[in-house]
């Protein structure tokens, strides 16, 4: 009997797993569609991001620090392209924040995709994600740079991510706003969440720095 209870006892559990109800906790038990979400970690807000003063390559094939967007409010978040599952969310949750903003405040905010997979994320590849999710134009910045740089932007945004044995990765969702100095003055963490703060937070950057040409 106790050995029938045992074996009961473990289906349920793997029932439970496979049902992504204890991912959080059995975070060895993996597969595609279930990775480990990260909670993000503190940030110092007067720290800018600027700072790094790596050469980060576009999916644009340009090359550039992050200083260079200095000037205009930024929307950034990290992700990999071949994420399937949070990703692709995070990258809408961007656009919903740029969509929801008054038209005329759009244009002074670029929105900024950096990517953990420094192996598989590489401009062309970038490119190909841009074009895929139909974001061509040049709001949109997705970024490719060496492992050393990645740690120090996840560290500064707060992001934490590990690679997993499969390649992909367990990361935080979060998508953050920048004021023209890079400063994080607001961060969302979760997917599908609302935008209102992050839109009021540019508003308030764009109309504090005088951007608009009325």
């Amino acid at each position: 009997m106790n050995a029938m209870i045992k074996l009961l006892a473990g289906i349920g559990v793997a029932g439970l797993l496979a049902s992504g109800a204890l991912a959080q906790d059995h975070n060895h038990h993996h597969n595609h569609a279930n990775h480990t979400t990260l909670g993000a970690a503190e940030v110092r807000q007067d720290d800018s991001i600027y700072h790094l003063d790596a050469n980060w390559q576009a999916h644009t094939g340009q090359e550039l620090t992050l200083a260079q967007l200095q000037g205009q409010p930024v929307v950034i978040s990290m992700i990999y392209g071949s994420c399937t599952t949070a990703c692709p969310v995070l990258v809408n949750d961007a656009r919903r924040v740029y969509e929801a903003l008054p038209a005329a405040y759009q244009p002074y905010v670029k929105l900024v995709m950096v990517s953990f997979d420094e192996d598989r994320d590489t401009p062309a590849a970038l490119a190909e994600y841009a074009a895929k999710y139909n974001l061509g134009d040049d709001t949109w910045l997705f970024l490719h740079g060496e492992d050393s740089d990645i740690r120090a932007m996840a560290t500064m945004l707060g992001v934490r991510y590990r690679k997993r044995p499969d390649g992909d990765f367990d990361h935080s969702n979060l998508v953050t706003v920048l004021d023209t100095q890079g400063r994080i003055v607001q961060r969302t963490e979760g997917l599908n969440r609302p935008v209102d703060d992050a839109v009021k937070a540019l508003m308030k950057v764009i109309d504090d720095n005088h951007l608009m040409h009325h």
